[in-house]
């Protein structure tokens, strides 16, 4: 049987509610009801290394190489999906910024079309590439061909025409231009014998609010832009100005609970774990897909490799992964669902005194606190009654506090290459035993 190809896209900073929501959010409806679209996808990490490493690897940033506090590479030693795939017959080829081939990844592939500089965005230049590669037909079938597109990563640039438009719109008209360029692409890929995927590596941190409230983001994007072109002194300031903002935010009366948190989060010492930064659109459609379905089971970002594999007909993975095929729901069949492991990732390099968090997010809870201190930022949400996580109710929880404690302990223990069996009496003892030494038993 000959093997389908593979269209792989990668949208970094791509929030899920700005994806596809209930009717709010129909850029890409179209292509969602073409197949089948899981709506509660959560990626482990908030960052583009380590969110890509977990889909790379089909393993959670623990395992990968790519470590909360670090910006390292790739493990060298490590099995991931494209290897695999070019292991059963396939060529991969990517198109990638640079930020990303230097982690290691473009090593990975076959041929690299192009590694563009990180400020490149669809519509300045980098559309036409990816256009004119797939229109070279130089691909050897069955291909596997990655691309990873930052069009909404910091700073958020657009064509000219849309120059002044506040900051607050950026971000939706960015996504706008991001859909017209992928219909052009897909146009050129026959769908009977190419199955796309749709994806991203985490969401976002920024809020839709005005200029007038969140003039910070100005900074930030200056911040971005000129990092390489102003004096170290100067780009401290902005620094110091951008710490002020998050000092005094809550002097915008106007701005609502949602807007202050995500603004907190971006700006100040604290990498928190909330959804608009680790729940991901993700979309299969094309070969073996069938269409006009969406899946509201919690999935996670790990699952996407042993699903490829699965719809693509091979038949084991050779090597441990912490993920699990999804394609018994393409199929309206039932698979378990699992909680998802959370860490934010701090670069020790340029973030030297932020404070990263770990966590889990279940179906109906999220948690995350401190990695340094599990008593302290201490964070737990109703997802199911407080879908923006906007009331904290650990205090009074504390029985489902330690419950999530107690799964971060069992999914590093048994998701620690070789993949491990559940708990048995004495593992549970000692799991107990690291819970007391942390204040919760």
């Amino acid at each position: 049987m000959t093997k389908p190809n593979i269209l792989f896209i990668l949208i970094d900073s791509m929030r899920a509610d700005k994806f596809f929501l209930n009717k709010k959010h129909l850029q890409f409806k179209k292509l969602i009801d073409q197949g089948v679209y899981f709506e509660q996808n959560i990626s482990p990490s908030d960052y583009t290394v380590t969110g890509i490493g977990s889909i790379f690897t089909g393993c959670y940033p623990f395992d990968a190489g790519l470590k909360a506090q670090s910006y390292q590479k790739l493990y060298s030693n490590n099995s991931n999906y494209v290897e695999f795939l070019k292991q059963n017959g396939y060529h991969a080829y990517t198109t990638m910024a640079e930020s990303v081939a230097e982690l290691g990844f473009s090593k990975l592939f076959d041929k690299v079309d192009q590694t563009y500089p990180n400020s490149l965005r669809l519509f300045d230049g980098l559309g036409e590439k990816i256009i004119n590669f797939l229109k070279s037909k130089t691909l050897e079938k069955p291909w596997f061909y990655f691309i990873h597109l930052e069009d909404l990563h910091l700073p958020v640039s657009l064509p000219s025409k849309y120059e002044h438009v506040k900051y607050s719109e950026r971000y939706d008209i960015a996504i706008s231009e991001i859909h017209s360029w992928i219909n052009k692409i897909i146009q050129l890929v026959d769908l009977k014998n190419t199955l796309v995927v749709i994806t991203s590596d985490h969401g976002d941190y920024i809020p839709s609010i005005d200029d007038s409230k969140n003039s910070n983001q100005n900074i930030l994007r200056t911040k971005s832009v000129l990092r390489d072109k102003i004096p170290s002194k100067i780009y401290d300031k902005l620094s110091s100005t951008k710490r002020s903002f998050a000092t005094n935010i809550q002097k915008f009366k106007t701005t609502s609970k949602y807007e202050k948190r995500a603004i907190e989060t971006r700006t100040g010492k604290n990498r928190y774990l909330y959804d608009e930064i680790i729940r991901t659109p993700l979309l299969f459609f094309g070969y073996d897909i069938k269409p006009n379905k969406i899946v509201k089971q919690q999935v996670r970002s790990i699952d996407i490799f042993p699903t490829l594999v699965d719809i693509i007909g091979i038949e084991k993975i050779n090597f441990s992964v912490h993920g699990q095929s999804l394609k018994p729901l393409l199929k309206n069949k039932t698979i378990s669902e699992f909680p998802v492991y959370l860490e934010s990732t701090v670069f020790a390099t340029i973030q030297k005194n932020a404070i990263p968090h770990l966590g889990i997010r279940t179906p109906q809870f999220k948690y995350f606190r401190r990695v340094d201190n599990p008593k302290e930022s201490i964070h737990l949400y109703d997802l199911v009654n407080d879908p923006f996580e906007e009331n904290n109710i650990f205090s009074k929880n504390q029985n489902i506090v330690f419950k999530m404690e107690e799964e971060i302990l069992k999914i590093k223990k048994n998701n620690s290459m070789p993949v491990l069996e559940d708990l048995d009496d004495s593992e549970t003892k000692k799991v107990e035993d690291e819970l007391r030494k942390l204040g919760y038993i």
